[in-house]
């Protein structure tokens, strides 16, 4: 074997010890804690892209309120045609050629009189006849720049836009809390799930290797066919919820990737176990911890609320005040044998002062004062129900977290009985009845313990989404 044919050898070796960790990714499906989970789906979830193209659209918002205060500059370009031209147009045409009348008189006294007072008119430079068709058409431009001096409307619009932009950032917090809150369920539902499942696939293979043991033991007369006819009756039973538990772990799993923004064909993993999720709910963290409802999400929400119903009376009492704008309009005429009244510069200002609307803006100040109090009053109202909330969300976390102390222990005794009654039912202590019992009993006292992890989960969720 060459030196080259070795080196080769030993380049494709290295390229597939590189893939290797790629392709038990793609066999297997990315794997996540629960902490993965949620920064994977902040970053893909829907609902949060959603939350800052709002963002993007509220801070576009301002540049476009801020832009109506600046100088604006709009060019019209305009071109007329008229069939007929009316006789007082072709009068004041005619008097295009005045300059050149004047002049020839002018020379003329001065000739006849030599009085010093005529003579003094230059003439004029030569000008063309006006043709009828030169007054038929014309094009101009108008170019007018405008600049707005004071608006009440404007000032209270640029800081509603302003408070727009808070309110969807806040909106992003409370976007990214709901989500997280959602993930977590659904995780712990999958994790719950899935461990759930391996019990009963234990149980089953269990039970199924029981059945086997006894139709052997029945065959050579030892038991009776009723004992055979009651296992497979508990083996159908346990079936029958192996396939349901084995349904809801696929549609869980289908859960938290909707919740995380992933596709659903894709497959992943969950690193967690039960036990690591539940190291993680800290009891005495919360414990310690005092709500400050001025903190929470909802209520700054419903603060940056009061903060536009107030810009809106604002607003609503600014449209008393006039309106103040300067402009400067040049027209360029492109016919220039045509006649016009229009000046080529025009500086003006313009003051629009509203005088008379029989009571419709004190109406509109008033319903938005209105509109404003109710808010306030909702406010007042949230902070109260937050604090009950709180407190309740406590009360349910303790409650929880003491059942699941109980239904632990409970779960624990019962899979020590079950695993007692299989050793008593192979050395014929007990009956399959008897058997069957035991393990419905366990079954039980496992789903009871899976439902406290859930309620126990739920109410730290609720309570560490009220903290933040």
């Amino acid at each position: 074997m060459t030196k080259n044919n070795n080196k080769l050898i030993i380049i494709t070796l290295l390229v597939l010890i590189n893939c290797l960790p790629v392709f038990a990714q793609q066999k297997g499906g990315m794997q996540f804690t629960l902490k993965e989970a949620q920064d994977y789906a902040l970053k893909n979830s829907p609902l949060i892209k959603n939350a800052n193209i709002d963002l993007a659209s509220a801070k576009q918002k301002i540049w476009e309120t801020t832009a109506i205060g600046l100088p604006q500059v709009n060019g019209k370009l305009a071109g007329t045609y008229q069939v007929t031209v009316p006789e007082n147009i072709k009068s004041f045409s005619g008097l295009s050629n005045l300059g050149g009348w004047m002049y020839n008189v002018d020379s003329a006294l001065s000739k006849l009189t030599n009085d010093p007072k005529f003579g003094n008119i230059s003439k004029p430079a030569p000008t063309e006849p006006v043709d009828e068709n030169d007054l038929k058409w014309g094009l101009t431009f108008d170019i007018t720049v405008s600049q707005l001096v004071f608006s009440g409307a404007y000032i209270v619009g640029l800081q509603t836009s302003k408070t727009f932009k808070q309110l969807s950032e806040v909106s992003i917090t409370k976007s990214e809390q709901d989500l997280i809150e959602s993930v977590t369920n659904a995780y712990f539902l999958c994790v719950i799930a899935n461990e759930n499942k391996l019990v009963i696939d234990s149980i089953y293979l269990a039970t199924e290797k029981i059945l086997y043991e006894i139709k052997e033991t029945q065959k050579v007369g030892f038991l009776e066919e009723t004992d055979v006819d009651q296992m497979e009756l508990t083996l159908n039973n346990i079936r029958n919820t192996k396939d349901m538990i084995h349904r809801q772990c696929e549609v869980t799993m289908n859960l938290l990737k909707f919740q995380m923004g992933m596709e659903l064909n894709n497959s992943i993993e969950l690193k967690d176990k039960t036990m690591d999720l539940i190291s993680q709910l800290n009891a005495n963290v919360l414990a310690t911890k005092k709500l400050n409802v001025e903190n929470q999400v909802d209520y700054r929400l419903l603060s940056i609320q009061e903060k536009m119903a107030n810009l809106n009376v604002k607003y609503q009492k600014s449209t008393f005040l006039p309106d103040v704008a300067v402009f400067y309009n040049h027209q360029e005429n492109f016919n220039k044998k045509s006649f016009s009244f229009t000046p080529p510069d025009i500086l003006g200002l313009n003051v629009t002062v509203p005088i008379f609307g029989s009571g419709q803006k004190i109406a509109q100040v008033k319903q938005a004062n209105l509109s404003l109090q109710k808010i306030r009053n909702s406010k007042e109202q949230l902070s109260q129900g937050l604090q009950l909330q709180f407190s309740d969300n406590q009360s349910a976390f303790i409650t929880a977290m003491n059942k699941f102390q109980t239904n632990k222990s409970a779960r624990d005794l019962a899979s020590r009985i079950y695993d007692k009654s299989v050793i008593r039912y192979k050395e014929g202590m007990i009956s399959s009845l008897e058997l069957s019992q035991a393990q419905s009993q366990y079954l039980q006292a496992q789903s009871n313990y899976f439902t406290a992890i859930i309620e126990m989960s739920t109410a730290y969720t609720k309570l560490e989404k009220l903290l933040k």
